[in-house]
């Protein structure tokens, strides 16, 4: 069996901030499939993504390398406690505010298509 020392190292950091494939690869610019093919070994890596993702998950570059290393990664934002709706739509606008158009159009796409899949059961 071959050993996936860097793909290991990135699932238990990663697991260890507590984020999802896809926050982590929203923190470093890449896509959620590419974060999977690396963790599972699937696909090679750059130094450039590898950089990425080291900085996303607030580790030096050569902790993704060590063999067995339990890196201890802590998560850098402070949990946000929701109050009322008001507060938790502020929060979102805020939010789609920093992204890129791109991105907040496909999730509009998305949110579109769920609504309407509920809307259609509903019926």
């Amino acid at each position: 069996m071959i050993n996936n020392i860097v793909g290991d190292n990135i699932r238990r950091l990663r697991e260890n901030l507590n984020i999802t494939q896809e926050e982590l690869a929203f923190r470093c610019d890449l896509t959620q499939g590419h974060i999977n093919y690396i963790e599972n070994g699937k696909r090679g890596f750059t130094k450039k993504s590898l950089e990425r993702i080291a900085k996303a998950l607030g580790v030096p570059l050569s902790d993704l390398f060590e063999k067995g290393k339990e890196a201890s990664a802590k998560v850098s934002e402070p949990a946000i406690v929701y109050g009322k709706r008001g507060r938790i739509y502020n929060e979102i606008i805020a939010l789609l505010d920093k992204l890129p158009d791109a991105v907040v159009k496909h999730y509009k796409t998305i949110l579109s298509a769920e609504v309407a899949i509920k809307n259609k059961g509903g019926q």
